[in-house]
């Protein structure tokens, strides 16, 4: 009798089982199931480190194989037993076995725990497939209380999870390693606006690895710059769930401040997260337009756009700024010759100048906090106050009730996150990296910055520089008075949500 062409299907959960013999037990069994039923195997598919319970059938790579497979004249699946396809009960029914069926009638299931073809419909395989699905929340169930546990402790410690690039861990602990200065040149070289990718490369140039990276890519480089461990801090539930990687809001996090020793200085990790933040509202850091944002007409006050004017398939470059509303334009050259010049008189008096400032700027915006925060718990104690004289009016009007419930959420993310603002100044206060970065910046020249540097330096450094156009280009520059634009932004905003906030609570 003629064999059957079948694919032998393999999946194992933990990264950990990388090393034993479980895809050698199910592969064996399925090779004696194969000699038993006719079958020619003449593909091996395996999921390797992917949980069922986590990762539906239907889009697992393996599994996806196994179905290009089929339609390309596969007539059996075989696997090793119901875990090892799912866990959810429904999903490989749903997504693999029904669309199989429907499209490829004669295709056949084997499972290697019965002589008989694999039928989702018989009692048995249902009672399996629900004690699977029951053993794996038990051990989700497990694993959630274990990290609870680790993180409720006097010293909060870290749950078994991938120890961070840059350290090793001794009891939930972490401890910097020799891979440290790795992580802090990574950092230093982003708070200067260098892209990952950029980043990246210069490592591999440079032959510098570490002991869990030998070659760096841009997502390598993504995941240290976005770790807030090389803070000291220790972070949990980051993410908006298992399957999506978006993070979380920060005040919604999971967040124990102070945990282990840090590896980054408060200010790297600031500007940092800064420079996302302004390539987020600007784009990228690396364009020979590095004025734009903060380069305005007088007249239109209106910030001027950047227009390459370069003759299509003609030698040169013609790069203007330009003004939307009066259509007044000025090469890039001259200003930027006249900026550089003018910021070349002033290096050494601004930067120490921003030594002192800086200080000053990030206790008043701790202060204008501080304050804000205290009228925020007022409102939030306001709140509370009306919502009990309004219980049964509440009771009888759902939408009421809803009013209530969402503005106090907002109260208190909003007291939350300014707490952790708050302590991000006081960090930074803290500090002395800004002034011995400063001292270090007054060794060199500008015109040796490249133009990711410089468009960095300036959106951090410049607060506005206008244009007269009716008076022959004349420039007026304005520096700012701290480098920490993210926080000068915040602090803006705290008002303007106290007005919204005043008006929802009455």
């Amino acid at each position: 009798m003629m064999k059957i062409d079948a694919i032998g299907y393999l999946r194992y959960s933990d990264k950990k089982q990388d090393s034993n013999h479980s895809l050698e037990i199910q592969k064996n069994q399925i090779l004696l199931l194969a000699e038993r039923k006719n079958l020619n195997i003449i593909e091996w598919r395996a999921d390797r480190a992917t949980s069922a319970f986590r990762n539906n059938a239907g889009k697992r790579k393996g599994m996806q194989m196994v179905l290009d497979d089929i339609a390309k004249g596969a007539g059996a699946i075989c696997f090793y037993e119901e875990s090892r396809i799912t866990r959810s009960i429904t999903d490989f029914y749903n997504d693999v076995y029904t669309p199989i069926k429907e499209q490829y009638p004669q295709t056949k299931f084997f499972s290697t725990q019965s002589d008989e073809e694999w039928n989702p419909n018989d009692p048995i395989t249902q009672a399996k497939l629900v004690f699977a699905a029951e053993e794996s929340e038990i051990k989700s169930i497990r694993t959630i209380d274990f990290h609870a546990n680790s993180l409720n402790k006097d010293t909060p410690k870290r749950p078994g999870s991938r120890t961070p690039i840059g350290y090793d861990m001794n009891d939930g602990i972490l401890f910097p390693n020799e891979d440290a200065n790795v992580v802090e040149l990574i950092f230093y070289l982003a708070s200067f606006g260098h892209s990952q990718q950029t980043i990246a490369k210069y490592l591999n140039q440079c032959n510098i690895s570490t002991e869990k990276v030998k070659h760096w890519n841009s997502s390598t480089i993504g995941y240290v710059l976005s770790n807030r461990v090389y803070g000291g801090d220790l972070a949990w539930n980051v993410r908006t769930s298992y399957e999506i990687s978006k993070p979380k809001a920060e005040q919604k996090i999971d967040l124990f401040k102070n945990i282990h020793e840090p590896i980054v200085s408060p200010t790297v990790f600031h500007l940092v997260k800064q420079i996302n933040a302004l390539k987020s509202e600007y784009g990228t850091m690396n364009t020979p337009y590095y004025l734009r944002g903060i380069f305005k007409c007088k007249k239109c006050n209106l910030h001027l756009v950047a227009k390459d004017n370069s003759p299509k398939g003609r030698c040169g470059q013609y790069l203007i700024y330009r003004c939307v509303r009066c259509k007044n334009a000025t090469p890039i050259t001259p200003v930027h010759r006249a900026v550089l010049g003018d910021l070349q008189r002033k290096w050494h008096t601004q930067l120490s100048t921003l030594m002192t400032t800086s200080k000053e700027q990030l206790k008043s915006w701790f202060k204008t906090l501080s304050k804000a925060k205290l009228e925020q718990k007022c409102l939030l104690d306001k709140l509370h106050y009306n919502k009990n004289m309004s219980g049964d009016d509440i009771a009888n009007t759902p939408l009421l009730e809803e009013v209530f419930t969402v503005a106090q959420k907002r109260l208190e993310d909003e007291i939350t996150y300014m707490n952790m603002t708050m302590d991000e100044i006081n960090k930074l206060l803290n500090d002395h990296y800004l002034d011995s970065f400063l001292k270090e910046m007054l060794q060199y020249s500008i015109l040796d910055f490249k133009n990711s540097e410089l468009r960095v330096f300036f959106l951090m450094y410049f607060d506005e520089i206008h244009i007269d156009f009716e008076k022959n280009n004349d420039l007026q520059i304005s520096y700012r008075l701290s480098p920490f634009v993210l926080l000068e932004n915040l602090t803006g905003q705290v008002t303007e949500q106290m007005e919204k906030f005043e008006d929802i609570t009455g």
